[in-house]
């Protein structure tokens, strides 16, 4: 019964990881073209936690239940730099290895005309137990903006279900799990825009 249950778990695996969805919700994908640089920042103040929808600071709540001062803090820590450095890096880096048309996207990018401001609206972390396994989860908004008038919104893009998973050994950190959602959808974003953007 277990090697069933494993084999039937590798196998849905890698169908998991193509069944994240992309919709414009603002905009058209005329407003990018020709544009070669991108400035890129993440805005959290949007995101929640988990099926229940919880804040940040319930989320990382319950991540330090029941770990001693130190362990906690590196919780918080470690957090805090996936957040600011992590996240943002994994993002242009797949960004910028995976588009055709020469764009370049950089954290702070003064030569970019367009920001591209990726929202996290919901994450679920998974988790890893070994031979078993929950991928992470995310939905995020990728909206591009005039980054003279950031008000100005040129195109909106939503992506649901991303996964974070590597096939098939899994990830048995959480934020590094969490990074590689944002790595796929960051990729499917990508190469969606190679297709519809000349």
């Amino acid at each position: 019964m277990k090697i069933k249950l494993l084999f039937l778990l590798l196998i849905a695996s890698p169908l998991v990881a193509f069944g994240q969805k992309y919709k414009i919700t603002a905009g058209d994908y005329s407003a990018l073209s020709g544009a070669t640089e991108f400035n890129v920042e993440v805005d959290y103040s949007q995101v929640t936690y988990y099926n229940e929808k919880m804040s940040e600071a319930k989320y990382i709540e319950r991540r330090m239940k029941d770990k001693d001062g130190d362990d906690a803090n590196a919780i918080r820590k470690d957090w805090d730099k996936m957040k600011e450095e992590r996240i943002p890096d994994k993002i242009t880096t797949i960004a910028n290895k995976y588009c055709k048309n020469g764009q370049n996207y950089a954290v702070d990018n003064g030569a970019a005309k367009i920001t591209m401001i990726v929202r996290p609206q919901w994450i679920y972390p998974g988790w890893f137990g070994g031979v078993m396994k929950s991928p992470s989860k995310l939905n995020v908004n990728y909206d591009f903006v005039d980054a003279a008038n950031p008000s100005k919104v040129l195109l909106s893009i939503s992506c649901t279900k991303a996964v974070g998973d590597i096939y098939p050994v899994g990830i048995p950190n959480t934020n590094t799990r969490i990074a590689e959602a944002f790595a796929h959808s960051t990729k499917g974003l990508v190469k969606l825009l190679n297709k519809k953007i000349k």
